[in-house]
């Protein structure tokens, strides 16, 4: 399962199939053995994948706690100084909660990564 995915086939309501490139995504939330895909705050999708798939198929998004994957692209504030309420914003102002085990590798992945964040704290 190492094969990189730029895009996700899901299906409408109407049953439709649809094919969504990795960009737009914004995030995913784990469903037990789903997960959700979130392309803005009215706009998701259910996929039959597992979280722990989805990372594999998109190994640039950042796993920030149990519940979700985030695309990094898409992340326009981190507040990461404090362990037990750190969190990252997202372009449609979606705050997301990180898990404080997650905390210093995202400060990591934040310093190596090459788009402009408005602002990182630590």
């Amino acid at each position: 399962m190492n094969s990189t995915r730029t895009s996700v086939k899901v299906r409408d309501r109407r049953g439709r199939a649809i094919t969504i490139s990795a960009k737009q995504i914004l995030f995913f939330e784990g469903w037990s053995n789903y997960s959700r895909i979130f392309l803005n705050k009215q706009t998701s999708f259910v996929s039959s994948y597992t979280l722990k798939e989805q990372q594999e198929y998109h190994p640039s998004f950042w796993r920030i706690s149990r519940s979700y994957l985030v695309n990094p692209e898409h992340i326009v504030h981190m507040d990461l100084h404090d362990m037990h309420n750190s969190w990252v914003e997202l372009s449609d102002s979606t705050r997301l909660p990180v898990s404080r085990r997650r905390v210093k590798s995202i400060v990591l992945l934040a310093k190596f990564f090459t788009s402009p964040l408005s602002q990182v704290a630590e």
